[in-house]
């Protein structure tokens, strides 16, 4: 019968000290990973400077950025002048003058227009289109990073409140230990030592809860920072790690190419750079501008034959400019910008290469640990067994203070990996829908 009530007695306890540690944030509202991702994406400046830079893109996406539109211009503008003056006419008539006043006015309406240039107009605008596809990716991205960066920071704390309830289970049965070791030694049949050595071990264990309670404060700091909000705000987590996740390395693999964010917006600017070529290559085309104009001009003389002048009248035109000779600049623009688009494109390459290379890794870091998860799991449930029975042999008076304490260590380190391992399989899970750009 003693063999049952000693591991009730245990979990009693156990969760006895938990429920003291949770007192302190009992009150706090409990953040969802689902809640901390929104405010992170609502909140987060690296999204928001994200989203002014698509916004900026797609400002830029106009048919005027790309020269395709007229540009109109009134123009106006009025001289006053004082002179000395003096006019001979072929008749014989002179005309002199000191500080003579002479006023001339004109104004009009001045348009200019590209007509022709070897199609560059058509091309800028493609790229202004891509530029903003970019934008879009570029913000994508950032979301993506984003959301991976929190729920990282969240299971951080996950995994810190877990290694808490690990150590509050190991001070409850340190306690225990004491209690046992205490009454052997006044009932005459132990030595101090075993009493002073669980003393010595509690004591570490409770500064150990300290620290790590510290710990999981300040990667609550972390997430607050992340999701824009004081850092002291209080909150607490959802303390279960849920494993499902079956990730499949064809379909992962074929997201990639399609999805994931680093790849797709390399290959956006790898087709940018190609319309930089085209544009540069239409530069020694000639280029034909129509002009038409409207002026209206007055003038008024303080002296001489004509005292005044108006006129007014519509002009049209066309300038035409062939580039003959400009030192190999064009040649040299051309041949940059060659270079610019091979280099975009070896980057997709590599970029691709290294993301099929990361998938094969978590692939096999996730496996890994989910074999490793069911060994921890029998490994905690294997050392709480051998930790009971080696209590009632110590209360029995069957075995030595050390082989309690040899228990107690081994369930703590149990404890401790099973925790670092249900993290890592929910990081490895996030970094593969990252990759695949499922976040």
């Amino acid at each position: 019968m003693k063999k049952y009530i000693l591991p009730l007695f245990g979990v009693l306890l156990f969760y006895t000290a938990y429920s003291q540690i949770a007192n302190s944030s009992s009150a706090s509202a409990v953040l969802s990973p689902e809640e901390a991702v929104r405010l992170a994406l609502e909140n987060n400046y690296d999204i928001r400077l994200s989203r002014a830079d698509a916004d900026i893109a797609r400002l830029n996406n106009i048919k005027a950025n790309a020269g395709m539109l007229p540009v109109v211009n009134l123009v106006a503008n009025e001289n006053f002048t004082l002179s000395s003056f003096q006019q001979k006419l072929a008749n014989g008539t002179e005309f002199k003058d000191f500080g003579a006043p002479f006023n001339t006015a004109n104004a009009g309406v001045q348009l200019s227009w590209t007509l022709f240039d070897g199609r560059r107009m058509f091309i800028a605008k493609k790229r202004l289109e891509e530029v903003e596809s970019l934008g879009n990716l570029n913000l994508q991205n950032a979301v993506q990073n984003t959301t991976a960066t929190v729920l990282g920071a969240y299971y951080e704390i996950v995994r810190s409140r877990l290694q808490e309830r690990a150590i509050a289970e190991v001070i409850t049965l340190n306690e225990e230990r004491l209690r046992i070791a205490e009454a052997r030694l006044a009932a005459g049949f132990a030595a101090q030592t075993d009493a002073l050595q669980a003393r010595i071990d509690l004591n570490q264990r409770r500064a150990d809860l300290l620290n790590q309670q510290t710990t999981t404060d300040a990667a609550k700091r972390t997430l607050n920072r992340l999701i824009v909000r004081p850092p002291e705000t209080l909150f607490d987590v959802d303390e279960n790690i849920v494993n499902v996740y079956a990730p499949d390395r064809n379909t992962l693999l074929e997201k990639i190419l399609t999805q994931n964010p680093a790849i797709v917006s390399l290959q956006k600017s790898a087709d940018v750079a190609a319309l930089v070529v085209d544009e540069n290559r239409t530069l020694n085309k000639p280029r034909i501008t129509g002009i038409g104009q409207f002026n209206a001009l007055r003038s008024d003389n303080g002296s001489g034959f004509q005292l005044s002048n108006t006129q007014a009248g519509l002009t049209v035109g066309a300038g035409l400019v062939i580039p003959l000779y400009t030192g190999g600049n064009l040649r040299r623009q051309v041949e940059v910008a060659q270079v610019q688009a091979r280099q975009a494109g070896l980057r997709v390459d590599a970029q691709r290469i290294a993301v099929q290379a990361e998938v094969d890794n978590q692939l096999s870091f996730y496996k890994t640990q989910q074999q490793v998860l069911g060994l921890e799991e029998e490994n905690v449930k294997n050392a709480r067994e051998n930790l009971n029975v080696s209590t009632e042999r110590f209360r029995l008076g069957q075995t030595n203070a050390l082989e309690v304490q040899t228990a107690q260590n081994s369930l703590e380190q149990a404890l401790t990996r099973r925790n670092l391992v249900q993290y890592n399989l929910k990081s490895a899970e996030i970094q593969l829908r990252l990759l695949a750009g499922e976040l």
